[in-house]
Order: structure tokens, then C-alpha cells, then sequence
């Protein structure tokens, strides 16, 4: 148990800023009790971490102490600031970047920690007000992408680029390659919050990184399916199945590879845009057509913030639908996890709408499972991580700022059951359902004595 040294005021008494976990793996919950305030008295709690580019993200909350002098934010009501009600990861999950322009708060070296600190304030304050203030107390915490024994290593095998992670302990792993969508470069935190679960985790790029083309005018699925070759060769590694999670623009390779990859068994699609807007070609033939949005499909709202006209796609995004990859095709073997919230300005939930349709016509319908959250929009992270409502989108040609929706109530629920039922969907389709795994644990139980 972490607890903050007191600077005094609020009475003179002496007040203890309660912490439990101040240092865990990021996807903890984090208990948060004031004590030895004054019965009513008004606090603001904040919440101040920088990205690994040192820019400056916060969050802030009212409170009111009770009869005995106690904020638990656990049970206790925030009563404004950056939301309100009891919502004990509220602070986690409203971090915005100050002074706000627009920047998605996303962890870029997973080897180091989130350092965060949480500061009470005397008084109900403003977020300028709070971002200033000396505080009563703080505390330090330490929210770790990694676990240690966690092994990271980078990828350089043929045309593929990234960076594997192993979990710490001998193995069997079930293997699982991370591909994120439209932003490019390599995004790792997720692939190393996988790694520290038990799976060995390759987190892949295919845009925009290293020696990658700095724009996808085509999308290569030979170049998927060297990367799942090199995670099943790797000493520890389960070898005969593989799992794939896609976000966004990564979905559309993701459901190829569930297609026409044998040894991919498991696909998990979050927010994904199942009907892609770049070609993807295999054994040099494209698998299906694209869809390109022009301008006419878009929104320009107040403060430039772009969102998806709901009622220009939702007649595009059909079952019969030229560019909506053929999942009736996949092997028996192969199941989909298609994920998305109600609140998507994307409008993901329509793809998956005529996906599900579309599967159910061909009595595939047992191979892939859908799940809307309520509240959430397009982007659903590990727990714990921010909600950003918008962000700059760089679109190639143009930057934006696209509205991605939901809200920090409704994305902290999807993030929590969704890391789970992942978790859990790997672990069936890629390890237990593994002849090889099944092997191994009869070797193991035959050997004991």
C-alpha cells in the first residue's frame, strides 16, 4: 500500500493519499482513498502522466469528503470535472492531452513504465486551476506494459518487420501476431500486455516504419504469411495454429489470413474496417474489391472534427458487398471474433452487421461470433487506457481530426469484458484445440511420476 506524504491546509490535519496497486501491470485496477480531510470538504483529484514524446496529458475530478473526513473514489461520487459519478478508473480513462490538440495518448516504448501522478487539490478547481496547483499531497504510480521476465525482440526475417515478445518461463506458448490499423508505424504495448498473459506475441508493421513503403498503395498477404511462419518456428512456440487480433485498417489482411492461411486458426477484429480501401493481393491476384470513401461520405463538425455519414454507408455495407472478404471460405477450423462498439463513428458495427448476415446464408454462422458494446466507439484498447473520443488522423494525403466516439464509461466496460473474452478465444482456438499442445500435456502427465 502507497501513500502520499501531506503538504498540509484543509485544517492542518494530516492527509493520507491511499494508492493500491502504485505499481502493477497497466491492465490492474487501481484503488484510490483521501483520508484525514475535513467532513465536506470539496477536493479535486488530478491525474498527470506525459507520452513518450514528454507532451503533458491530464485528468481531473471533483469530489466531496464524507462525515469522516474520506474520499474512496471506489464509492465515492465525483461531482464534476472530467466526468462524474462514482467511476473508480475515471481518472485513467479521461487523460487529455493539455493544452488539448488532439494528441491519442498511446504508450511507444513498452520497456518502461506509465509514471503517473495523482495530486488532491484543495477545493473544487478548474482544469487550468488544477494543472498549476501545488496539491495537498501526491503520489507516484507505476503502470507497467510489461512484466518482468518478458523478453523482446526485434524482427528482421526476410521482408517482415517488428518486434516478438516471449513471456518469461520455458513454454509452450500459443502464438499470436498484432496488427494494428491506418496509423502505421509499430504500435507494441498490446503485443507486450500479451506476452505478460502467457502468449508469445509478434507485433507487426507494415507501413510507414523502417525500410516499409511510407504509403500502402497495395497490401501483400505473402507478407503476413511469412510472419505467421516465423512466430511457429520460434523454440517455444506452439506450431501448428495461430491467432491473429486486428484493429482498424488491419482487419481486412487479419480476415485474409483467416482465410487463406491454414495454420491461422483464431482472428480477433476490434473496430475493424472489414471492407478495406487497399487492395490485398495473394499468389499475385487481388482477393477482393475496395471501397473508397470520397468527401461526400464525411462530416466536417464543429471544431473541423470529421465523423462517417451514417446514412451515406449504411446501404453500401451490404452482405453481397464486391469487398467484404469471403469468411465462408475459412476452414473449419477457423472462427472469428469481430468486435465493435454501438457508439463507432467508423460505422464498424454495419460491416459486421452484413459479415454476420452473410455467414449465417452459407451456415457458417458457428465460425464467427460478434460483440457490441454498448458505449464504446471505434477504438477499444487493453484496460486502462485512455478513451480518446478524437484524435489527429493522418489519411496520407491530409491530417484530421476524426471522431472516434463513445464514452470513458462505456470504453473502461468494453475494454475489461473484451480483454477477457479475447483472451479467453486465443487460448481455445490456438492453444487447446492444438493436436501438438493436446500431445504435450499427454508426454507431460506420462512422464510424471
Amino acid at each position: 500500500m502507497a501513500e502520499g506524504k501531506s503538504k498540509g491546509r484543509v485544517g492542518d490535519c494530516g492527509i493520507q493519499l491511499v494508492v493500491e496497486p502504485r505499481v502493477c501491470l497497466h491492465d490492474t485496477p487501481t484503488s484510490i482513498m483521501v483520508k484525514g480531510l475535513q467532513p465536506q470538504a470539496l477536493v479535486t483529484l488530478t491525474l498527470t502522466t506525459h507520452n513518450d514524446a514528454s507532451q503533458k496529458f491530464l485528468s481531473y475530478a471533483h469530489y466531496v469528503s464524507d462525515d469522516s473526513g474520506t474520499v474512496e473514489v471506489e464509492r465515492s461520487e465525483a461531482v464534476g470535472g472530467s466526468y462524474t459519478g462514482v467511476f473508480p478508473a475515471g481518472l485513467l480513462l479521461s487523460l487529455k492531452e493539455f493544452p488539448h490538440n488532439y494528441t491519442r495518448l498511446q504508450k511507444e516504448d513498452p520497456t518502461t513504465p506509465w509514471l503517473m501522478t495523482l495530486a488532491v487539490h484543495e477545493g473544487h478547481l478548474t482544469l487550468e486551476q488544477s494543472a498549476i496547483s501545488e496539491g495537498l499531497t501526491d503520489a507516484l504510480l507505476e503502470r507497467h506494459i510489461m512484466t518482468p521476465g518478458v523478453r523482446r525482440e526485434p524482427v528482421v526475417h526476410e521482408r517482415v518487420r517488428g518486434n516478438i515478445f516471449f513471456p518469461a518461463g520455458p513454454g509452450p506458448y500459443p502464438a499470436v501476431i498484432d496488427i494494428f490499423g491506418g496509423f502505421g508505424g509499430l504500435k507494441e504495448y498490446r503485443a507486450s500486455m500479451l506476452a505478460s498473459k502467457g502468449f508469445a506475441c509478434l507485433a507487426i508493421a507494415y507501413f510507414n516504419y523502417g525500410d516499409l513503403p511510407k504509403v500502402l498503395e497495395t497490401l501483400d498477404l505473402e507478407y503476413f504469411e511469412e510472419a505467421v511462419e516465423y512466430i511457429l518456428q520460434q523454440p517455444g512456440v506452439i506450431p501448428d495454429r495461430c491467432g491473429i487480433i486486428s484493429s482498424s485498417k488491419g482487419a481486412n489482411p487479419g480476415l485474409g489470413m483467416g482465410i487463406y492461411l491454414p495454420k491461422v486458426t483464431a482472428v480477433v477484429s476490434i473496430g475493424g474496417k472489414l471492407i478495406g480501401d487497399t487492395p490485398l493481393t495473394f499468389r499475385g491476384q487481388q482477393l477482393w474489391k475496395t471501397l473508397k470513401l470520397d468527401h461526400s461520405y464525411y462530416h466536417i463538425g464543429e471544431h473541423n472534427i470529421v465523423t462517417l455519414k451514417e446514412s451515406a454507408v449504411k446501404n453500401l455495407y451490404t452482405h453481397d458487398h464486391p469487398g467484404l472478404p469471403p469468411c465462408e471460405n475459412a476452414p473449419d477450423d477457423t472462427h472469428f471474433l469481430l468486435i465493435a462498439g454501438d457508439d463507432d463513428r467508423c460505422l464498424t458495427k454495419l460491416e459486421i452487421e452484413a459479415m454476420m448476415h452473410r455467414m449465417k446464408l452459407h451456415g457458417r454462422e458457428r465460425q464467427c461470433q460478434a460483440v457490441i458494446y454498448n458505449g464504446a466507439g471505434h477504438i477499444i484498447e487493453p484496460p486502462y487506457n485512455t478513451h480518446p473520443d478524437y484524435s489527429i488522423y493522418n489519411m496520407g494525403f491530409t491530417k484530421i481530426i476524426m471522431k472516434w466516439g463513445g464514452t470513458p464509461w462505456g470504453t473502461c466496460k468494453a475494454q475489461e469484458d473484451n480483454w477477457y473474452n479475447m483472451k479467453k478465444f486465443l487460448e481455445m482456438h490456438v492453444r487447446d484445440r492444438s493436436a501438438w499442445y493436446q500431445q504435450y500435456l499427454e508426454r507431460t502427465r506420462a512422464e510424471k511420476p
